[in-house]
């Protein structure tokens, strides 16, 4: 009979041996094509073989430990960024496979973004140079003690002395402070300040000013600037999230990022031709978010998929005296494999959120706002869906890995600790579904007043609301389980429900009801849009990269009808989820709900013989998992005994002849009775 150990590896190997496709195929897809794909596998090396970048103990290590290691990393990348000529996303891709916050991310992710968006043409060959050559250090400080996402809530303040052409930087109360602002704590020397415009007492709202905060000779800090690492935090422990206030610091004028914005020397301002040019920032991340949300859920579901196909645990095979497969569970499948369907889902709607980004910057260079708001409102709402899909997602699966799931050594909890933050910053998401709903509010009125309004295509659905008597009338058109493979029944349901939502919101604002208490409907709606946003996204996204027509090769038909199956998997668990919203109308009757909970039984089943080859596709080393249950080899318990030796509590400096330090001082005297009886046995206290 094979070993514990042993039997792991055959597991593992008969897993990939059911593979019906070539995983490999699908890589590409998470690395943005093969030629991005073959120089980030060159990054992957170039940092797993340089020793700055060990991970092998970061388990271990506490805060000022990980800080301190993390200085060294950053001057390490600097090196290799500058030997090696990296592009803005190369770069990018180098921080997120350290794995790290190191102490600079938000140097390149938030500050230079911003000057590049933001910053005059003169102002950015003035100061972009320096930044990039990391002669100024930045940082983007928007969020307050008090404030976060509300531009127009902000009360640090900026106001413009005339006479000696400066402005005046102030945090005139204690929740003004800056607060939460990556990088600002100890490594920034400038940062990017979003403060109120003042000018002869009139407020011109936010605006963005970069103010200098450390000297560049010795780091100290700036004459009225009191900056301190704001202390630690449940993730990106290696980051010097820091606050910050100002006590009238002075910049000059042309501090003021001016290319939407402008203030002449006499005082005169000039408004940018659309007054969210301001959220450009917070857009730029909210999209990147996007695709950071699809890899940590690729992340969180190879470690689950590969450990619960290892794992085995219940019934007994009476032929093979094995224990069950714990991924063979319904119940496993259920939690585990919707995770690996969104990731997909989610990476198609990041690439379609990227090509409207991309437009968008070229349009604003010739004046054109037209994408904006859709810009801002669909990156927003997958913001908030996606980082809360993944958030909720991968919890739900680093809890079926069992107890084994609690240790740092599985791999889910350090970077799952980390990628909890994304619900929170860029706007909060509950918040962000409020932006989205009354764009979609507005939307709807337009339509109503005129039916031949032009809309993008992501909100004609909002058309059907013309014909009342119509809408109501409408049902769900499937006859059979099958149906409900078929697109169009699909997005219709979508597209009803989204629809028949904002009509409620627009009754229940007409009726008087005030806008605040409108928050669930308002998050219901944005969920609504989403989904549907994601699912044809998805659609499409399989039938432009991949084959299905009946003159494909059968490894190309393989790879669609594998896609396919994941496709099918995230579109019948989204709708069982949110079934109510489908049945409390009467779109869906009792008997097609019943087949939705018959479809998710179906598509779990498609799936499973391919869990493992799925959680492969992705790519992800296993250095950049650091994961003893989510390894390629699925030696799970090997690396978990493995991976305990190197725990401190067991290292030489802590033992002496295999005795705990303390001994004789702590444990001893107790041992030997020296800590006196124990008199409350009776049930009596003396306090």
């Amino acid at each position: 009979m094979p070993s514990t150990e042993n039997q792991q590896q055959l597991d593992i190997a008969t897993e990939r041996a059911k593979c019906t496709f070539n995983p490999a195929s699908f890589t590409p897809l998470f690395y943005g094509g093969e030629d991005r794909m073959r120089r980030l596998r060159k990054i992957e090396a170039m940092i797993d073989n340089d020793p700055v970048f060990d991970r092998s103990d970061r388990y271990f290590l506490g805060r000022t430990e990980r800080f301190k290691r993390a200085l060294a990393m950053v001057k390490r990348y600097v090196e290799l960024r500058n030997e090696y000529g990296f592009t803005p996303d190369e770069s990018a891709y180098f921080k997120v496979y350290v794995d790290d916050y190191i102490p600079v991310h938000l140097h390149e992710s938030m500050f230079l973004p911003v000057l590049r968006a933001q910053a005059s043409e003169e102002q950015a060959k003035k100061w972009i140079p320096l930044a990039e050559n990391y002669h100024y250090i930045g940082c983007y400080a928007q969020t307050e003690l008090g404030h976060g996402s509300a531009l127009s809530r902000l009360e640090t303040i900026a106001t413009l002395d005339i006479e000696r052409d400066e402005w005046v930087i102030n945090s005139p109360t204690q929740s003004s402070a800056k607060y939460w602002i990556g990088t600002l704590g100890k490594m920034a020397n400038h940062a990017v300040v979003q403060a109120k415009l003042i000018i002869n007492g009139k407020d011109y709202g936010a605006h963005p000013f970069l103010v200098p905060i450390r000297s560049l000779k010795d780091h100290t800090l700036l004459p009225g600037v009191f900056i301190k690492d704001m202390g630690p935090k449940q993730g990106a422990i290696s980051m010097d999230n820091g606050y910050a206030r100002f006590d009238h610091v002075r910049i000059p004028r042309e501090n003021m990022l001016m290319r939407f914005s402008q203030v002449s020397r006499d005082g005169v301002y000039s408004k940018p031709i659309h007054p969210k040019l301001a959220y450009g920032g917070m857009t730029a991340v909210r999209t990147t978010l996007i695709n950071h949300s699809a890899l940590s859920m690729a992340r969180g579901a190879t470690i689950a998929i590969r450990y619960c196909a290892v794992r085995r645990q219940g019934n007994v095979n009476v032929a093979t005296n094995l224990e069950s497969q714990v991924l063979d569970y319904p119940g496993v499948q259920y939690r585990v494999l919707p995770l690996l369907s969104h990731a997909f889902a989610t990476i198609f709607s990041g690439y379609w959120m990227n090509e409207m980004y991309a437009q968008y910057n070229a349009d604003i260079t010739k004046g054109d706002t037209s994408l904006l708001k859709d810009v801002h409102v669909y990156s927003s709402g997958l913001k908030s869906y996606c980082t809360k899909l993944g958030a909720d997602g991968i919890e739900e699966a680093r809890r079926c890995l069992g107890g084994h799931g609690f240790s740092l050594f599985s791999g889910m909890i350090d970077f799952h600790r980390q990628f909890l933050a994304t619900v929170t910053y860029e706007g909060e998401n509950a918040l962000l579904t409020q932006q989205v709903s009354r764009y979609l509010l507005k939307l709807y009125k337009d339509v109503i007043r005129n039916p031949n309004v032009k809309l993008s295509p992501p909100s004609k659905y909002i058309f059907s609301l013309v014909d009342r008597n119509a809408f109501v009338s409408e049902r769900c058109q499937a006859r059979s389980l099958q149906d409900f493979y078929k697109i169009e029944v699909i997005l219709a349901a979508l597209h009803h429900r989204a629809a028949r939502l904002i009509y409620e919101l627009a009754q229940a604002e007409k009726s008087g009801t005030d806008w605040p208490q409108l928050n669930l409907e308002c998050m219901r709606l944005s969920k609504a849009h989403v989904q549907y946003i994601l699912v044809e996204n998805f659609y499409n996204g399989i039938r432009k990269r991949y084959n299905s027509s009946p003159s494909a090769s059968p490894e190309e038909r393989n790879l669609f009808l594998a896609v396919e199956s994941v496709y099918n998997l995230h579109v019948f668990y989204t709708i069982e989820v949110e079934l109510s919203e489908f049945l409390e109308d009467g779109y869906f009757s009792p008997e097609q709900a019943s087949w939705i909970h018959e479809g998710v039984k179906r598509c779990l089943q498609a799936v499973r013989p391919n869990a493992v080859g799925f959680s492969d596709c992705f790519g992800f080393t296993d250095s950049f998992l650091n994961s003893a249950l989510g390894s390629y080899d699925g030696r799970a318990y090997e690396r978990l005994a493995e991976l305990a030796e190197g725990e401190p509590l067991n290292s030489k400096e802590m033992m002496e002849n295999g005795v705990i330090w303390g001994y004789e001082q702590y444990l001893k005297p107790l041992i030997y009775g020296e800590a006196g009886p124990y008199k409350g046995g009776n049930g009596t206290s003396k306090l």
